[in-house]
């Protein structure tokens, strides 16, 4: 019985004795895992904001610099703008007269892609 005892108890070398070392690596590792998530996230924060900053900053100067009134006279200049409309005037019960409208609008290029 006295032997059953011992059985019971830890000797050195057991599993028990090796967990708590074990779970400080463990642990130290869980750290080092999340500093380094936490580093790669705020990196990719910085880079996205910097891509838009730049993004920004590009379309900005190019719109400042683009002439409006010049490039829609260039599109105007390549189509065919055709408007139909007829206008009737219907009396109504009362004895005013009212419009009524249809119009069609088509719009085609003048060359051919």
């Amino acid at each position: 019985m006295a032997d059953e005892g011992k059985r019971d108890q830890a000797r050195p070398g057991d599993s028990a004795e090796h967990d708590v070392p074990h779970e400080r690596s463990e642990r130290g590792l869980s750290d080092l895992v999340k500093r380094a998530m936490s580093a790669g996230l705020e990196a990719a924060s910085r880079s996205k904001e910097d891509f838009v900053r730049v993004a920004t900053t590009e379309m900005r100067s190019w719109l400042n610099h683009m002439d409006v009134q010049n490039e829609i006279a260039k599109v105007l200049a390549k189509m065919v703008v055709e408007v139909k409309a007829e206008i009737r005037f219907r009396p109504k019960e009362d004895g005013t007269i009212v419009p009524e409208t249809t119009t069609d609008f088509k719009v085609t290029p003048t060359t051919k892609p």
